[in-house]
């Protein structure tokens, strides 16, 4: 029962931090106009600074991912909110636009400990839960991002110094820490045994340059997916479908709501229905077809219906579950497996953003089009993996 408890009480701070990883990832722009003036740049050099957090996350995560498995996760997890506190009070004092710059990679650095350290730990805490575990992080994500623009509201509203609100993530940090500090993580060679318990599931040896492989490159690809409908689908609705500028961003809202349902009813069903395994073909199969419809009728009431479906699908944990088929296949790598797949992640936030624009312009349905493609590639990529895992994994012991 101790142990039970202390990991509820490790998995509490760890969701407590992703409320804050979230908003890390976001504060820089929301503050924009207290930042512009203390650097005394515009919005173009805010979102220079801005740029460092994914330079930061890029060069760092594959590394954390592999010192976490040699080290252990909790230390992992202090440097990550470290570094969150090192840019959330160095800021305050900086007047340079290259030292902010500097700092921005605290935060990709502190997503990047903080991934590798959380999300092995989550899964090492619920062995027979690890799917809905993981896929809970999202719901905690999408808190931070709901909670902050009230709060920079209020502030600018009532004229309050912006340094406030980031001495006191500061501080929530410091008691999260605090209360972390005598918490005993399990070890981190701890198998995900799923709902039937057994932690003996291996049939014979998986192959980390084959299924091992597919899985990482399905960080890229299901990251894509959701990625190109996030930044795009206002875009497409306004200029290929004709849409209202308001109604058109409107959108995202929709997407948005369906993506924190689609959270907790996927937490549901790897946890009572579904093997984890299974809905990473499923989901990316679901995206592929309502995409494909969407292709060949470019109308308003498809664009909202794409909004819905894509966050119910695309964007209610994927990603997460993707990662636990690779911690079951690969128990002793866990902390390799985020490293590596959320460097692809990472990287499709890099790439999606320079690709997809220039084809957009010549036709928006080619957005549409290399999504289908993203999400087709995620089916083929899973299928394959299913068929290796099969071979590898008594799935009746998961």
């Amino acid at each position: 029962m101790a142990k039970n408890s202390s990991s509820y009480a490790i998995a509490g701070s760890i969701y407590a931090n992703y409320i804050i990883q979230s908003i890390a990832l976001i504060v820089i722009m929301q503050f924009s106009i207290d930042l512009s003036v203390q650097l005394g740049t515009d919005l173009v050099g805010i979102g220079y600074v801005a740029s460092g957090i994914g330079v930061g996350k890029i060069l760092l995560m594959f590394i954390g991912g592999i010192l976490s498995d040699k080290f252990g996760r909790k230390p992992f997890i202090y440097i990550g909110m470290c570094c969150y506190i090192i840019f959330f009070i160095g800021i305050l004092f900086c007047h340079n636009l290259h030292v902010a710059f500097i700092l921005a990679m605290f935060i990709g650095a502190g997503n990047s400990f903080l991934d590798t350290g959380s999300m092995p730990a989550l899964t090492e805490c619920f062995p027979c839960s690890a799917g809905t575990a993981s896929v809970l992080i999202k719901s905690f994500i999408s808190m931070g991002t709901l909670i902050l623009p009230f709060i920079v509201a209020y502030f600018y509203n009532h004229t309050i110094w912006y340094g406030y609100a980031l001495i006191g993530f500061s501080i929530y940090l410091l008691i999260n820490g605090l209360l972390l500090a005598p918490r005993v993580f399990p070890s981190k060679n701890t198998k995900i045994c799923g709902n039937v318990g057994s932690g003996d599931y291996f049939i014979s040896k998986p192959k980390i340059g084959f299924e091992g492989l597919c899985l990482i490159l399905m960080g890229f690809t299901t990251t894509a997916t959701f990625v190109i409908i996030l930044q795009w689908l206002p875009a497409i609705a306004e200029k290929g479908i004709g849409m209202d500028t308001i109604e058109s961003k409107q959108l995202i809202s929709y997407y948005s709501t369906a993506s924190i349902i689609s959270v907790f009813f996927t937490a549901y069903v790897v946890k009572k229905i579904l093997k984890p395994i299974y809905c990473i073909i499923l989901l990316p199969l679901l995206s592929a077809l309502i995409l494909l419809l969407f292709l060949f009728n470019l109308t308003p009431q498809m664009s909202l219906f794409v909004a819905i479906g894509m966050g119910l699908t695309a964007a209610g944990g994927v990603l997460q579950l993707t990662l636990v088929v690779m911690q079951q296949l690969f128990p002793d790598k866990k902390g390799f497996a985020v490293g590596t797949m959320y460097t692809l992640s990472g990287l499709s936030f890099i790439v999606i953003p320079l690709v997809v624009p220039k084809l957009a312009i010549i036709n928006v349905s080619y957005a549409i089009l290399i999504d289908l493609i993203m999400a087709l590639s995620s089916v083929v990529l899973g299928l394959i993996v299913y068929t290796r895992f099969r071979k590898v994994i008594d799935i009746s012991k998961i």
